[in-house]
C-alpha cells in the first residue's frame, strides 16, 4: 500500500499527509490504557494548536466546525479523561498535543496492492459511520480518504466535512494485530508537523506496548 494525495487535496493545503502501518505481537486494542496523570503529563494544555486545522475546515466550506484537537481538549476539560485502551489513548495524546484529527483503521488483505487515496468526494460516495448501521451520503467536495472502490470511486475509510467520522467497516476489531494510522496534516504546516504526530504515537506506545511497531507508508509518485 502507498499513500496517494490527489491534486484536489493539495489545493486545500494538504502537502504533507502521512500514514503508518501498526503491527503488534498481540491484539492492538489490548492493554490497560493510560491514566489521567499520564495523559496530563504528555501534553501542555496551554500550548496553542495550529490554526491550519480551522483553515482546512474553512476551505471545505465549514468555518464554524471546531477541529478535532480543540474539541478533544474541551471534552477533557469538561468531562475528564476516559481511557479506551493503549493504542486509542496514544492517538488521543497525539491529538491533544498537536491538534490533528488522526485516523486509526482496520486493514484487509486486499489493501496491500491498493493506494490509500486522499481526495475530495464526488457526491456519489457513502459511508456507514463508526458505531452506526445507517449509510450516509458524503457531500461533494468534502474530504475523504480510502482505497479505490469497484466503481472507480473511493471506498472511504474516513470523512471530514460538517461531520468528522470514520467508517464502521474499518473500525479496528478486538482481534486485529495490524492497523493503519493516518495523519492528514493541515495548511501552513511543514512535513515536520505530521512526522511529529507519528513520533508522538510511537513515543507513547514505546512506554506501554513495546511490541507495537510503526512503519511509514511509502508515498506514491504524484
Amino acid at each position: 500500500m502507498r499513500l496517494l494525495v490527489s491534486p484536489e487535496a493539495h489545493e486545500l493545503g494538504l502537502r504533507h499527509s502521512r500514514a503508518w502501518r501498526l503491527a503488534a505481537d498481540a491484539p492492538l486494542l489490548g492493554g490497560d490504557g493510560l491514566s489521567a496523570e499520564q495523559v496530563a503529563a504528555a501534553y501542555d494544555a496551554a500550548s496553542p494548536l495550529p490554526d491550519g486545522y480551522r483553515k482546512l475546515l474553512a476551505g471545505l466550506g465549514y468555518p464554524d466546525v471546531v477541529p478535532a484537537g480543540e474539541r478533544l481538549r474541551t471534552l477533557l476539560d469538561t468531562r475528564g479523561w476516559r481511557s479506551h485502551g493503549t493504542v486509542v489513548d496514544a492517538v488521543s495524546v497525539a491529538t491533544l498535543r498537536h491538534g490533528a484529527g488522526i485516523g486509526l483503521h482496520r486493514l484487509l488483505p486486499t489493501d496491500d496492492d491498493q493506494h490509500l487515496v486522499v481526495g475530495r468526494a464526488t457526491g456519489a460516495e457513502r459511508i456507514v459511520p463508526a458505531f452506526s448501521t445507517r449509510s450516509r451520503p458524503i457531500p461533494a467536495g468534502d474530504l475523504i480518504y480510502g482505497v479505490p472502490g469497484p466503481d472507480a470511486g473511493v471506498e472511504p475509510f474516513a470523512w471530514l466535512g460538517r461531520r468528522d467520522c470514520d467508517s464502521a467497516e474499518r473500525q479496528v476489531a478486538e482481534s486485529d494485530q495490524e492497523a493503519l494510522l493516518v495523519v492528514l496534516g493541515c495548511p501552513g504546516e511543514e512535513a515536520s508537523h505530521t512526522e511529529a504526530i507519528g513520533a508522538t504515537v510511537a513515543e507513547v506506545l514505546r512506554s506501554v506496548r513495546a511490541d507495537i511497531t510503526l512503519t511509514p507508508l511509502p508515498l506514491a509518485p504524484e
